[in-house]
């Protein structure tokens, strides 16, 4: 790899547990004009997210090579700045009752728990399946 190779190669900086932090963190970058690559996308695209992305170890927030110590030293003087904030004393206004009744009980998160239940119940029976054919063979 040559020298302009080097510094033009992407690095991971973060692995985040979610889109939202990797969002999160890119944006902290950015504004510290640190050019960004987060790859969520590319792992949504697969149905990789939620889960998935703790099961590949987290979504990777890159920055070129070159850019890597800025970063590293945005995101320390970021942090800092964050833990000095009283969030308990933030306003943010009232909270919404219709965007909350519709996240108990909208259409999507019905679906979502029926699903999920379902996988729950279908798991067990993959399970004992499992074992009564091994049961079986070794009878």
């Amino acid at each position: 790899m040559n020298p302009s190779q080097e510094e033009t190669r992407l690095v991971t900086v973060h692995l985040a547990t979610s889109d939202f932090e990797a969002q999160t963190v890119a944006a902290i970058l950015r504004d510290r004009e640190i050019d960004v690559a987060v790859f969520s996308a590319a792992i949504q695209a697969f149905g990789l997210d939620g889960t998935g992305n703790r099961m590949l170890g987290g979504i990777p927030v890159q920055v070129r090579a070159e850019d890597l110590e800025r970063a590293k030293a945005a995101l320390r003087s970021n942090k800092f700045l964050a833990d000095s904030v009283d969030w308990d004393s933030v306003d943010v206004g009232e909270e919404d009752e219709g965007a909350k009744q519709l996240g108990k009980s909208g259409a999507l998160n019905t679906f979502g728990r029926f699903m999920v239940g379902g996988g729950r119940i279908a798991a067990v029976i993959i399970l004992v399946l499992s074992v009564v054919t091994w049961i079986a063979r070794c009878s």
